[in-house]
């Protein structure tokens, strides 16, 4: 699959979930740097990994379909 990089300014490649979600508003930069944490702790804990969509998501701090958008704004979403 080929990553659409028009949808967002240039440089986009480098751009993570957590960065377009804040730009689009779907989530506060507090509520992904507290997801952020969420997924450290995760790790540190040996629990499974969460991407950081689904502790998002998880938390009710964003919507599937917000989900699925900055998805496929990265080029990594179901076709």
């Amino acid at each position: 699959m080929r990553k659409d990089h028009t949808k967002l300014s240039p440089g986009v490649g480098t751009y993570r979930f957590g960065s377009i979600a804040v730009m689009r508003k779907y989530v506060t930069l507090d509520r992904v740097q507290r997801a952020l944490v969420e997924q450290i702790e995760d790790n540190v804990m040996h629990r499974p990994h969460r991407r950081l969509g689904k502790i998002l998501l998880d938390n009710n701090w964003i919507t599937e379909k917000q989900m699925k958008l900055v998805l496929d704004e990265m080029g990594v979403g179901d076709e």
